[in-house]
């Protein structure tokens, strides 16, 4: 069996997970038949999409995008994570952010309502984790006009994406408000970079599991951890709680995205050499 939660887990946090994962993998034992094959230790494989498809999968977290385009159909969504935002439970959002030295008051017009942009200004060029990310890639192109972005490139990662702009590689990127938050706390670029605005939120990132038959039992370990998680681990990883969602709640990501893309006409965003990364 596999157990894996990749998108936060920092290096600065591995502790936490691993604390976490211990608590969820005391309750998964009490609530799942036994004996079960619970994990001893979380994965921390370099390739979680394989990971998210596989059939060994006993609990994991993926991004809103994939499991609206494709992983909805393959696993059992649990629910959603609840985070230190201002926004409802266990939904969140993406923080638009400049290079230094730019003004942000020169581009707030880039997140004004409508299609069309001033012709006297010129988009930026951006840098994202990734094209299945909904809080880097969909949610920027989302958030800006129609000609707001001039190129776009890939960094990997939302704190590459943050070390990159801070470099002067890039001119705007649009990080998750969990890893923002925990950027400022680790990341020293992020001290140098200038938010531009915030997104519209979505339901936050998807607990999922691919053992359907005990999706309940899975879900009442997950909950009853959270609710008794000790506070320093909860304030570590920003936890807050556990939301139960239905998958029918992501699967407008999928959509939107085609209909953004087709806004921003990004296949001509991509340059051939798109992926920076060192």
């Amino acid at each position: 069996m596999i157990a894996q939660l990749p998108m936060y887990d920092w290096p600065e946090l591995r502790d936490p997970h691993d604390r976490l994962w211990q608590r969820l993998g005391e309750a998964l034992r009490d609530y799942l038949p036994t004996p079960y094959p619970v994990p001893e230790r979380l994965s921390r494989s370099d390739d979680p999409f394989k990971q998210w498809l596989s059939t060994e999968l006993l609990l994991g977290q993926t991004c809103g995008l994939p499991f609206a385009q494709s992983l909805h159909e393959r696993v059992s969504l649990l629910g959603s994570p609840c985070y230190q935002l201002d926004c409802e439970p266990g939904d969140y959002y993406s923080v638009l952010l400049l290079a230094p030295g730019l003004c942000v008051e020169d581009y707030t017009w880039l997140l004004a309502a409508g299609d069309r942009v001033e012709p006297t200004k010129a988009g930026l060029h951006g840098v994202v984790n990734a094209r299945d990310s909904q809080s880097g890639y969909s949610a920027l192109l989302h958030s800006l006009l129609a000609g707001g972005l001039t190129g776009l490139s890939l960094s990997g990662s939302h704190r590459r994406s943050i070390q990159l702009l801070a470099e002067g590689q890039a001119e705007i990127t649009c990080i998750d408000a969990v890893s923002w938050a925990l950027a400022k706390r680790y990341e020293p670029a992020a001290q140098q970079l200038q938010v531009l605005g915030l997104s519209q939120p979505t339901p936050c990132l998807p607990w999922i599991s691919a053992q359907t038959q005990h999706r309940r039992a899975i879900t009442h370990a997950v909950q009853q951890t959270l609710q008794s998680l000790d506070s320093d681990v909860k304030e570590s990883l920003l936890l807050t709680g556990f939301r139960l969602r239905q998958a029918q709640q992501y699967l407008y990501l999928a959509p939107r995205l085609l209909q953004n893309e087709q806004k921003h006409n990004a296949g001509d965003l991509f340059a051939k050499d798109t992926l920076l990364v060192g």
